[in-house]
């Protein structure tokens, strides 16, 4: 059955075989494939093809990756004796059986011990294919195909069976009469160098090359470019210096323009072969030959080189990419006798590509060549870059703290006021502004708390007021490794015994005041008119909270303000609060710790300890009127509890018009009462009766000029109605905004007036905030 599906006339279906190949061969590993693989091998599809190759490649990488007897004699029968065997029968004129006809007389019993251990390179073929001799065309497709899996499965099979079965199918074709046969065996070469020793690779595979080198047809030639640097990655080092000046003298010239690109395009391979072993580990440069530097620097002088390098401009791009590796090989004592001042002549390419490479490894060359060699001669060129078009400015911001990082400590803190300059100058594309704000982080580990807090809070905040969502969201990263930068520093100064104790004490003041200075900017967020605000707030405690905050410091400061959240009357804020508290409630130890923590006596009799705080908050959420709230709740509160609260929840709406209220103004809160027993709520009736959430009133009840006053005689006017009014309308308006990407693009859910044209009052019980009384607040909206 899988041999007629592998037959079909329609690609698409042979396609999706060979894609799955694979694992049926595995399974079915007694079953005959290899006539199937070579029809998909010899197909003139080259999905079909690529396809059929990568089964292949598959199949003997398990097979190999077993490392029993009985695997590796189905890697000689199938993939050896099986494909590459068929492919060489093929391609020597033979029938797709494998043998001549004469030669199949051995009777059937032979074919069925040949089925028995998997399948062999003879005697079965007939079953699925025709007897027919192939043609010409046929036998030299079947040799490059073949050349082309052995360059694939190389580095699966290993030395032992390359020098054994490869090599001398290699030898063979290398002689052959047509010159893309002779190609293919150019580039086999190459991949075989990579996987034999040295003195196999010097006898059997150099001859090869230095004939192939010398050969009439280009492609030939090109093809011994290619295989050049493996080569000279397998030989030994006076070999290898002596096999690449040669390969550069001798193709340099060459009288065709693909030679000569190809041995520019492979000139870093070849440098990096020149670099030692360890170099990963000791960062020791190689000993590159002259000849060869010479060559790759001549890459970017086109206008000096010969009539026939005017034209390729393609060669500066090529030195442009390769110079990180030139400079890591020649090391950077070269660098002001060699590679300097081509550097510097080619950052101001006119070439946009040019100057494109050159931002995006500016960091990595200056890694090199060390402090001061950046500092005279790259940070010009960094400087100018930032000027430069956006593609060439993203090259820089994106490795921005690379670059300031490889500075001396005293040249980076010089530069570090210039990033409100760079921010102005990406305002007019979001996506830098992204880029730059994800760099502040690694950007915020390289200087003190105070220099963190003058120059990258003020980005941060930016940063979370943008009005591209992709933008606020980075910039909600960005937070907690400032608190983490500050909060640190405030421990050490806390631990340091190296200076008197008046000056300890006034510097921990100081950094005590950085650490304030930052808690007063996310109470900005939390206390703020646009709701886009306190949805960022809300989304800096979830990443506090990923980021493993401390339960003490989460429960402190951030669930007091989290609090009003739970009641904001935009549905995307108490959205991002319900999901923040949901990741709180996933972590087992966090919880405990903060069930924990209980106030302090003498301070606050009437505070409510954090795991309280956070139950209230809990069963608000998962009593929300909106689904999208509710679910991220719902699972995790106690269903009986939940139905009561619920049933209480629907007996205060009966008396909830006589609950006495305030405007809710702005994001601030006034009142008396209290939220779910979060404040100091007198009795049980006055937190039912201040739960509830919606209450409907004839137009014609509202017409009045005021608002119920509440038990203080303090009467909100109809300016103050209206004051309401106006600005929970600029919330709504806030809210559809269309933003262009993230969580914050979701439509914000808002309620409208229904078609018996009546208004809604909204009434609901927000907790206190530190230092003011709990409140409850009404929004009308008309």
């Amino acid at each position: 059955m899988i041999h007629r599906v592998g037959t079909d006339p329609d690609e698409t279906v042979r396609e999706q075989l060979a894609s799955e190949l694979d694992k049926m061969i595995m399974y079915y590993y007694k079953v005959i494939f290899a006539p199937l693989l070579i029809n998909f091998l010899l197909d003139q599809n080259t999905a079909l093809t690529n396809l059929g190759q990568q089964c292949i490649m598959s199949v003997a990488n398990f097979l190999v990756s077993k490392d029993t007897d009985f695997y590796r004699s189905l890697l000689q029968s199938d993939i050896i004796d099986g494909v590459l065997m068929g492919l060489v029968a093929i391609s020597e004129g033979k029938s797709h059986h494998g043998q001549d006809d004469d030669e199949n007389d051995g009777g059937e019993d032979d074919h069925n011990n040949n089925n028995s251990s998997g399948f062999e390179g003879s005697g079965y073929m007939s079953s699925f294919q025709s007897s027919e001799e192939p043609e010409e065309g046929d036998m030299n497709m079947a040799k490059m195909t073949c050349l082309t899996l052995i360059s694939a499965i190389a580095h699966i099979l290993g030395p032992d069976l390359c020098i054994k079965h490869c090599v001398p199918i290699v030898e063979k074709l290398a002689k052959d009469n047509m010159f893309f046969v002779r190609k293919e065996a150019g580039v086999t070469i190459g991949s075989l160098a990579s996987v034999m020793s040295q003195q196999d690779v010097i006898e059997r595979l150099l001859p090869i090359y230095h004939s192939f080198s010398k050969d009439n047809i280009w492609h030939v030639r090109q093809a011994c470019v290619i295989s050049l640097p493996p080569l000279c990655g397998a030989l030994p080092e006076d070999q290898k210096v002596q096999l690449a000046v040669e390969g550069i003298v001798l193709f340099e010239t060459d009288t065709s323009r693909n030679v000569r690109s190809t041995l520019a395009e492979t000139v870093g391979e070849l440098i990096a072969k020149f670099l030692p072993n360890d170099w990963e580990t000791t960062r020791r440069p190689g000993k590159v030959p002259e000849v060869l530097l010479e060559f790759f620097l001549s890459l970017a002088n086109t206008a000096t080189s010969g009539q026939m390098f005017k034209l390729e401009t393609d060669r500066a791009i090529i030195c442009a990419y390769n110079f990180p590796v030139a400079v890591l090989t020649a090391g950077h004592e070269y660098w002001d006798s060699h590679l300097r001042e081509t550097y510097l002549n080619l950052t101001k390419n006119y070439q946009i590509k040019v100057r494109c490479t050159f931002a995006y490894s500016l960091h990595e060359i200056a890694r090199i060549i060390g402090p001061e060699n950046t500092e005279r001669d790259l940070v010009q060129i960094f400087a100018m870059y930032l000027m430069d078009l956006d593609d060439v400015k993203q090259g820089v911001l994106e490795h921005l703290a690379d670059f300031l990082g490889t500075l001396a400590v005293t040249s980076r803190n010089e530069y570090i006021p210039i990033l409100a300059e760079v921010w102005d100058g990406v305002m007019t594309n979001w996506r830098l502004r992204a880029i730059l704000t994800a760099q502040l982080r690694d950007i915020a580990l390289l200087f003190d708390a105070s220099r963190v807090v003058e120059h990258i809070l003020p980005l941060a905040i930016r940063a979370c007021h943008d009005e591209y969502a992709a933008v606020r969201e980075t910039g909600v990263r960005v937070f907690p490794v400032i608190l983490e930068v500050v909060k640190q520093a405030v421990v050490e100064e806390n631990e340091s015994d190296t200076q008197s104790f008046d000056e300890d004490e006034d510097l921990a003041g100081n950094k005590i005041a950085l650490l304030s200075h930052v808690m007063e900017r996310l109470d900005e967020f939390a206390k703020a008119e646009m709701y886009r605000s306190r949805l960022v707030f809300a989304n800096i405690c979830k990443m506090l909270l990923e980021v493993g905050i401390s339960a003490a410091d989460f429960g402190a400061f951030f669930i007091p303000r989290l609090g009003p959240l739970a009641y904001d009357p935009i549905v995307n804020v108490r959205i991002a609060a319900a999901r923040t508290i949901r990741v709180a409630y996933k972590d087992d130890r966090f919880c405990k710790a903060l069930y924990a923590i209980h106030p302090l006596e003498g301070i606050d009799h009437d505070e409510v300890p954090p795991g309280q705080a956070i139950d209230h908050m809990l069963y608000r959420f998962a009593l929300d009127s909106d689904k999208d709230v509710r679910s991220f709740a719902e699972d995790l509160v106690d269903p009986i509890q939940l139905e009561e609260r619920r049933c209480e929840m629907k007996a205060a709406e009966e008396v909830a018009i006589d609950v006495p209220v305030r405007t809710y103004v702005s994001g601030d809160y006034y009142g008396s009462s209290s939220v779910d027993g979060i404040g100091n709520g007198d009795t049980k009736a006055e937190e039912l009766r201040a739960s509830t959430h919606m209450q409907e009133i004839d137009r014609t009840s509202s017409s009045s000029s005021s608002v119920t006053t509440d038990s203080s005689g303090v009467n909100s006017m109809e300016d103050e109605e209206s004051s309401a009014h106006r600005q929970h309308q600029e919330e709504n308006t806030h809210m559809e905004e269309d933003e262009p990407m993230g969580d914050l693009n979701r439509p914000t859910k808002s309620i409208e007036s229904d078609e018996t044209d009546k208004e809604y009052v909204y009434l609901s019980k927000s907790p206190p905030l530190r230092d003011s009384s709990p409140t409850t607040s009404v929004v009308i909206k008309r």
